[in-house]
């Protein structure tokens, strides 16, 4: 296997960070934590630009109900995108000031790598020669980098040949994650919930979809903190990777919203019980039931219920973010999700896609419910 791209995204507070440290433990494996979060977000911004769009102030949304362009279109803009060496520095420069990047480089390392960005290749091209310069192991096989939200990226980023990675967690525990404790430290300002969970839908939407192709994976949370070496083993088997189990895995400190924790622990699995409110957890059920079914989570509210649940209910956080109206709980996004749901008694159709992104995720919920 010749030096290939390794990109690890997920939701936000979904695991993202444990993955990328676990996996990258690997001595073929050099991942960055969260390098250049603001270069996806600008390529996005960029084609939206593009096409005449306003620019949002979230650039990489949930895409739910989006009509006006697909994966295709998204690719065939970033196979031509590169970004030239002063839009970059001027990006690092505002990264500077950002919470949101985890890994930091100094001045000359930049200059160096841009000066490696080949003229050719689009933006697959600009990441990769990133991720290769800017690696923290020499010799790796698979080299890259861990970011959050980027879903929309990995249609794209399989085409050129790269290899993905998506972690789910139960969409109840990341609300409580991220809302609760020092959830806000990491995520930001607190978001409408129904935004929320509306990316987490994104993240199972792109896992359905992608499954199959030979450069992605996905996991889910709980499988990884139960038995750390068995989700390595069976991800890098996948991905051409030597056996995991003569690997040390490097220590965690963690990232907890709730208190430090030493080493992999299965003991935030479920902490939502005792932290979030009943109304809100009943609210994600509705509003994630047949994603919640088909991924084996627990679920305690019926089908025929969940509509009363997103017509009752109220946005209970208090929420200073600007640009996020079309995301508050209330009488026409309930009326959505209810659509949502009956659409599902249905086979997949082009007409229901913007309520799945994909036919085939339509298709995955569908059976879902149906059990």
């Amino acid at each position: 296997m010749e030096d290939e791209v390794l990109f690890v995204t997920g939701m936000q507070r979904s695991g993202t960070t444990l993955l990328e440290r676990l996996f990258g433990s690997h001595p073929e494996v050099s991942l960055l934590s969260q390098p250049f979060p603001l270069l996806y977000v600008e390529a996005k911004g960029a084609f939206l630009r593009e096409s005449g769009e306003p620019d949002p102030p979230y650039p990489l949304n949930h895409l739910f109900l989006e009509t006006r362009y697909g994966p295709a279109d998204f690719a065939a803009f970033l196979d031509l995108y590169r970004p030239t060496s002063a839009q970059l520095r001027e990006l690092f420069t505002q990264m500077a000031g950002y919470s949101g990047q985890y890994t930091r480089f100094a001045a000359e390392q930049l200059e160096s790598a841009f000066d490696r960005i080949p003229a050719e290749g689009g933006f697959f091209g600009t990441v990769a020669a990133l991720y290769r310069s800017l690696a923290q192991r020499a010799g790796a096989r698979l080299y890259g980098g861990k970011e959050t939200l980027c879903e929309e990226h990995l249609p794209y980023l399989l085409g050129r040949g790269g290899r993905c990675l998506v972690i789910l967690r139960d969409p109840r525990d990341v609300l409580a994650s991220l809302n609760h404790g020092r959830g806000p430290e990491y995520g930001g300002q607190l978001k409408p919930t129904l935004f929320n969970l509306r990316n987490w839908r994104k993240s199972v939407a792109f896992a359905l979809h992608l499954e199959g192709h030979p450069g992605f994976q996905w996991l889910r949370y709980e499988d990884l903190v139960a038995d750390p070496r068995a989700a390595l083993r069976r991800i890098g088997r996948a991905f051409g990777l030597a056996d995991f189990e003569a690997v040390e895995i490097r220590g965690w400190t963690g990232n907890s919203s709730h208190g430090e924790r030493m080493g992999v622990t299965a003991e935030s699995v479920g902490a939502y019980r005792r932290i979030l409110p009943p109304e809100v957890s009943s609210f994600v059920e509705a509003v994630c039931l047949p994603e919640l079914r088909l991924l084996g989570y627990d679920t305690t509210l019926d089908a025929a219920d969940a509509p009363r649940v997103l017509r009752s209910f109220a946005e209970p956080y208090e929420i200073k973010r600007e640009g996020m109206d079309h995301d508050f709980a209330g009488p026409e996004n309930a009326a959505h999700e209810v659509r949502r749901l009956e659409l599902l008694a249905s086979p997949a159709s082009p007409a229901a896609t913007p309520y799945f992104l994909f036919e085939r995720a339509h298709e995955r919920l569908r059976e879902s419910l149906a059990k």
